[in-house]
């Protein structure tokens, strides 16, 4: 994990993605990591509004747009190294549910965006650390308040764990191990506009594999909730 970057920490930012963008040099094409405290513009996947906690990591990494394949398993990519540099870090362990939400137990601790802007690809990652008053369905990692250098040195970690994955693409990225990783396997979920079925795999550029009335299908994109199995209603032959 030595991949080179570059890092720029602030306070208050509106948005770690935008600033990250802002800062990256397509022509060295050295990474930016951008850090925040705090930040009013943050934004979740597909436009939705980003809700953060008073004690959060807020990071946003900008490179290279690497190969096709590359760009469709970032978020599971980012998602693998931030599990892991929360491990390392505070010794908690956290789930993945597909495609980019970071969970503990059943309750949302945080979550990745990717977006790509001609030949950038800007990732980032927010975890909530601390939220002693957190919304129906979020949570805070730590019953405490742990300070900053914490958010600083998980972001840290998280960098350059992301960083090598990408570099090291398609080996660098073990199905396998997402797998184990993954809250959404084996789950009864809907996707829009209409979608439902039973999540029974991942495919090797990071599509999820459902088990529908229809039969199977892949899905590439959309929001995906976790329900109840009597929400799925079974092909049934005349």
């Amino acid at each position: 994990m030595d991949t080179q970057y570059v890092t720029r920490l602030e306070e208050r930012v509106h948005s770690t993605q935008d600033l990250a963008r802002s800062l990256f040099d397509a022509g060295t094409g050295i990474p930016v990591l951008a850090i925040a405290h705090k930040q009013d513009g943050g934004r979740g996947r597909m436009h939705n509004v980003w809700w953060s906690s008073p004690r959060a990591m807020m990071a946003s990494i900008a490179l290279t747009l690497p190969a096709r394949e590359g760009v469709t398993l970032a978020p599971l990519l980012a998602g693998l190294a931030v599990h892991d540099a929360i491990d390392s870090q505070v010794g908690i362990h956290t789930e993945l549910k597909w495609p980019n939400d970071v969970m503990l137990g059943e309750a949302k601790v945080g979550g990745i965006l990717a977006e790509v802007t001609g030949e950038t690809l800007v990732v980032g990652c927010g975890i909530n650390l601390w939220w002693p008053e957190a919304p129906a369905g979020a949570v805070g990692l730590l019953d405490h308040d742990p300070g900053k250098h914490v958010a600083e040195e998980l972001a840290h970690d998280w960098a350059p764990r992301l960083l090598a994955a990408v570099g090291g693409l398609p080996a660098s990225f073990s199905k396998a191990r997402y797998l184990e990783i993954c809250s959404t396997l084996g789950r009864n979920i809907t996707w829009q506009p209409d979608g439902a079925g039973r999540a029974i795999g991942i495919t090797a550029d990071g599509g999820l594999i459902v088990e529908t009335a229809e039969g199977q299908a892949t899905i590439r994109s959309g929001e995906v909730s976790h329900v109840r199995p009597a929400t799925i209603v079974p092909n049934e032959t005349p």
